[in-house]
């Protein structure tokens, strides 16, 4: 039976990227019509399809630090991971990134989302939520859905120690508007970056002290 692509993905439960990805790769082949359609041949895919479903998927381990000074963290988070899934009997790979949770075009991130669409883990592992991405990991969230991936999110609040991150991560936002807006040599981007590392620095050493307050019923404004 000979099927478009979009039917033959659903029939074998994977998506049209996917077949894509096999037909490229040589794995399965199709036919065109005089339109110039392709057609693929049921039979063919399903046989490609249980293949690979025969083939272990492992758990996918993602770590992330902002700069290569965390390096230490970054190791620590590996570690705790490691264990996590050693404990469990997960068979799995570590990817790393160094880099802003606002850059969308890490590395170890974009082949994160290449193993997702490629069918090949069973479950990604994290320490917090926001090591996928500072803004948006519940758009990497439904796609794992989609693809029957569990997520595995050791602590669901972050520690104190990445309140910094976070500043370095806004502060990325604002160097780049700003010498957008107002080029990267001029004197207002370096006044507006400068101001803002120094009202960040004062507000990061405001919230530790009321942190460290033992009185709680005085809030820190």
């Amino acid at each position: 039976m000979k099927l478009t692509i979009g039917k033959a993905a659903k029939e074998i439960g994977v998506t049209v990227v996917t077949l894509r990805e096999w037909e490229k790769s040589g794995k399965v082949s199709s036919e065109r019509t005089k339109g110039g359609h392709r057609r693929f041949d049921l039979e063919t895919v399903l046989g490609c399809a249980s293949l690979r479903k025969d083939t272990e998927k492992v758990t996918l381990i993602y770590t992330r630090v902002s700069t290569p000074s965390r390096k230490n963290d970054l190791d620590m988070q590996k570690q705790v991971l490691q264990l996590y899934c050693a404990s469990k009997g997960w068979k799995y790979k570590v990817i790393e990134d160094i880099g802003s949770g606002i850059n969308y075009n890490k590395k170890g991130l974009l082949e994160l989302v290449r193993l997702i669409e490629s069918n090949a883990i069973e479950r990604i592992a994290i320490n917090y939520k926001d090591r996928l991405l500072r803004f948006g990991s519940e758009l990497i969230f439904e796609i794992c859905k989609y693809h029957n991936i569990e997520i595995v999110v050791l602590t669901e609040d972050e520690e104190k120690s990445y309140e910094e991150e976070l500043v370095e991560d806004v502060l990325s936002v604002i160097t780049v508007f700003s010498a957008k807006l107002y080029g990267s040599r001029s004197h207002k981007n370096k006044a507006i970056v400068e101001g803002a590392k120094k009202l960040f620095k004062k507000e990061v050493e405001e919230y530790g002290n009321c942190s460290e307050n033992s009185a709680p019923a005085q809030p820190c404004s």
